[in-house]
Parts: C-alpha cells; structure tokens; sequence
C-alpha cells in the first residue's frame, strides 16, 4: 500500500512539474497552473488545457521571423 502512495505521489509531482513548465513556456500564469496542478484527479485537466491553450507570447526573442 505504501508503494501505491509513493507511486502516486510521485506521478501527481510529474503532471505538476509538466503544468509548470507548459505554463511558463506558453506565458500563463505560473503559481495559478501549478497550484491547480497539484490538486489530485484535477491535475491530468488542467495540464491537458495547458496543452490546448494558445501562447500568450506569439514570438520570443530567441525565435526569428521568416518572411
């Protein structure tokens, strides 16, 4: 049973950690995702709405324009 718990923590701090990081690389706020993100069974529909959403920053300074 401890292995379960251990298992399952450490799955929910992964789809958390990939709520962050999908956050910060779209420009949506960080604290509200991955605090939504660590919410038990809340967690696989926030990321996968991450997943979806638009980027807030639609070129970065490392990006270059072709025309």
């Amino acid at each position: 049973m401890t292995q379960l718990i251990v298992l399952l923590l450490i799955i929910n701090s992964a789809i958390a950690y990939q709520c962050y990081r999908y956050a910060t690389l779209k420009g949506y706020p960080v604290k509200v995702f991955t605090g939504l993100g660590l919410i038990p069974y809340f967690n696989l529909v926030v990321w996968v709405y991450l997943l979806f959403l638009p980027n807030l920053r639609p070129f970065s300074a490392n990006e270059e324009r072709s025309f």
